[in-house]
């Protein structure tokens, strides 16, 4: 397995500072939001080929694979010019997907708390903007993997499934699965029955896992704490990787800088 962080959680430093400070924390993988992480780069729209290259040479030489190229965009906004601009980012990441040699490129469906009723109303949106971006992959030869949120269009097992279905491209459409971030205090007390669906549905189209825990309370935010010391159980979530994905890669999302070595130990451990 691989075991890696956000890289951004580190700080944004130029791309060898921040490859050789991944790699001396004993990481060799990591979730890269470019305009987040990297210094003197204010947008993925705006990099170059040689700035590009830098940071391929940079994180290769270090060894930390580039799982995940980040790239952060409201795929649901009801605003068509919003969305227009987040599937024209997404298609950047795209191109700079195999000039970096990541494996994906990653987002979330959208940037803020939805309403129930505000969820339904964006998949559609969401699955023009994905069927969109899934196009551009398929060009590039490369991966676009979204991941769901709770709080977010994507955010329930039957969304994840309509979704799947729609866009029927397992080569170049896969999941980020963070489970903290589909729990709620509800379903936090009964991960037993909540767990199987979400890997059944996922199956064979998981582009990595992002690792942490919290605690949750009732209408209110969760409480993120170190690994092992909230109310995330990764039991079954542990026993279908070891038996699907054996090398999966498991990132440190949100990482707690007093905690990172012990986190890292946890990861090692699943």
């Amino acid at each position: 397995m691989k075991y890696g962080c956000r890289a951004h959680d580190y700080g944004r430093l130029p791309a060898k500072k921040l490859a050789d400070t991944l790699k001396s924390n004993g990481y060799n993988a990591t979730q890269l939001a470019i305009p987040k992480a990297i210094e003197g780069i204010e947008s993925i729209s705006c990099v170059t080929p040689g700035q590009l290259n830098e940071i391929r040479a940079a994180f290769s030489a270090a060894d930390v694979e580039i799982t995940v190229l980040g790239c952060y965009q409201d795929l649901g906004s009801p605003v068509a010019e919003v969305r227009r601009d987040a599937v024209a980012n997404v298609s950047c990441a795209l191109r700079c997907q195999s000039l970096l040699g990541a494996k994906c490129v990653g987002s979330e469906s959208s940037c803020r708390d939805l309403t129930e009723e505000e969820k339904a109303a964006t998949l559609p949106l969401l699955t023009d903007s994905v069927l969109r971006i899934v196009e551009q992959a398929a060009k590039e030869d490369g991966c676009f993997a979204l991941e769901p949120v709770f709080v977010h269009t994507l955010g329930t097992l039957e969304a994840l499934r309509r979704l799947k279905e729609t866009v029927a491209d397992p080569k170049h459409f896969h999941i980020i699965l963070d489970p903290v971030n589909l729990l709620t205090a509800e379903t936090a007390a009964q991960q037993d029955a909540f767990w199987p669906g979400w890997c059944e549905v996922i199956g064979r189209d998981l582009a990595c896992v992002h690792v942490k825990d919290a605690r949750f309370v009732p209408n209110a935010p969760r409480i993120p704490t170190a690994l092992g010391e909230g109310e995330m159980d990764y039991t079954i979530i542990r026993s279908w990787l070891h038996r699907e994905y054996p090398d999966a890669v498991l990132l440190r999302d949100e990482a707690i800088m007093p905690a990172a070595r012990a986190d890292l130990e946890y990861m090692k451990k699943m």
